[in-house]
């Protein structure tokens, strides 16, 4: 947490140096936060900036879109299901009925249907466009490429002292910066059911440390390098002075925690949010709320992961439960956005990694795997919503003309984010990377 002296290293200009203020790694591969401050100010990100930002929502184990988004009424029994369509704001397109509070906002969303996806049980297709299983054999035709939120802290960095890069859920293999660097991980923080929020031990003052004796250390470690700075005629213990300076603020601060806090909201703007029972492993109100908090803090990508979507077993007994949930939690934060004059400015995007069969298994109510037609829904990021785009045919089989892809849609949001996707980076190898293969983002969102 706060370690003073530890292991000397030798850095590239053959000056040794200790391991300094080891405040908070902020799950960035062991750097410290000292490190990455002075990455940003050394240039290892750019100094433009964007007030760009974005919530992903990765629904996990692959939501039905015949159940939610793309319901099939006029299709056989074993095909439609047991829920009914329900009239949105927009004439024409109807939701599940147990989402109706979508179904008066949806001129505020974007509704991708027929997206076609690899349909592995992973998020990294969704959080970089690009599907894999970590610890296997990469496909001939494919390359694992940075996560959205690891391009976004390369480029722009922190606006302040928060992060620039937040997950909030507890699979640490779905996002990567791989080649961009250690220092563009996002930092983890997760909830897990009955338990307080874990990982934000590293952004206090450990027990005992008084913001006194942490500026008598700042002192003792100012002194130390004193001592050295007529040797280092480079400039770059000007730029540790300045990071540490930087470091000890955002430690002495409370701003940072307070931004995870959703206690501090009222009890009203909570409450729109919803809560779920307590025994129901299905919570996503206070996650949304807190994506919320931290956009506005100054973060630039929030990911969450809902789970709870993988319903090979009653499929329609579990969705009754968990979509008004979902439904209330998500039209919360999209107007929340929208009252804070923020909407335009945050992209959102919510998906899984694949849709469910067609055809029900009648012997366990439920549908399986079905990566050939699923669906996505954008909203705010100054994208063109009140609209449906791409088609399933009158089963929900297969896809009517074009396919959506997950880079397709990535490319949409790194053009709301300001992030060309003509951008390379050179991977481990050297060799310059484009972020996606496919870069056109969907022409009818821009």
């Amino acid at each position: 947490m706060l370690n003073i002296f530890g292991k000397g290293q030798r850095l590239c200009d053959g000056f040794n140096r200790r391991d300094f203020l080891r405040v908070g790694t902020l799950g960035m591969g062991g750097l410290t936060l000292a490190d990455l401050l002075r990455l940003q100010a050394q240039g290892a990100v750019a100094p433009q900036s964007t007030n760009k930002a974005a919530i992903m929502i990765f629904l996990s184990g692959g939501p039905s879109h015949l159940d939610t988004y793309d319901m099939k009424p006029n299709a056989p029994e074993e095909f439609r299901g047991e829920f009914s369509p329900i009239q949105t704001n927009v004439p024409g397109i109807h939701f599940c009925e147990h989402m109706p509070l979508q179904a008066r906002m949806t001129d505020k969303l974007a509704i991708l249907r027929g997206v076609h996806t690899v349909g592995n049980h992973t998020g990294n297709e969704f959080f970089s466009g690009f599907a894999y299983e970590e610890g296997k054999p990469l496909r001939a035709d494919n390359q694992r490429r940075p996560a959205v939120g690891s391009v976004v802290s390369r480029l722009w960095g922190s606006r302040n002292a928060m992060p620039p890069y937040v997950s909030l859920h507890d699979n640490a293999t779905w996002e990567h910066p791989y080649y961009l660097g250690g220092g563009h991980q996002p930092f983890r923080t997760h909830r897990r059911q009955g338990q307080p929020l874990q990982g934000l031990d590293n952004l206090r003052l450990p027990a005992g440390i008084t913001r006194e004796r942490l500026a008598d250390r700042e002192t003792m470690l100012r002194s130390f390098d004193d001592m050295r700075r007529d040797i280092d005629n480079n400039g770059i213990m000007e730029s540790l002075d300045a990071s540490q300076a930087r470091a000890f603020e955002i430690l002495t601060s409370n701003h940072v925690r307070d931004a995870f806090d959703t206690n501090r909201e009222s009890a009203q703007i909570r409450a729109t949010y919803g809560t779920a029972p307590a025994a129901f492993n299905f919570v996503p109100g206070n996650e949304f709320l807190m994506a919320r908090r931290l956009i506005e803090a100054g973060v630039r990508v929030v990911s969450l992961c809902i789970h709870g979507w993988d319903t090979h077993e009653n499929n329609f007994e579990t969705l009754r439960r968990q979509l008004p949930i979902m439904d209330q939690a998500f039209t919360a934060l999209i107007t929340d956005l929208e009252a804070r004059g923020m909407l335009d400015d945050v992209a959102i995007i919510m998906g899984g990694e694949m849709g469910r069969t067609p055809r029900i298994t009648r012997e366990r109510a439920g549908r399986d795997h079905w990566n050939q037609t699923g669906i996505t829904v954008m909203a705010g990021g100054g994208f063109r919503t009140g609209q449906v785009v791409g088609a399933s045919d009158a089963r929900g089989e297969q896809v009517n003309g074009r396919a959506i892809t997950p880079q397709m849609m990535t490319a949409t949001l790194y053009r709301a984010l300001g992030v060309n996707p003509l951008l390379t980076f050179a991977n481990a190898s050297g060799r310059p990377m484009y972020l996606l293969d496919e870069r056109e983002p969907i022409a009818e969102l821009i």
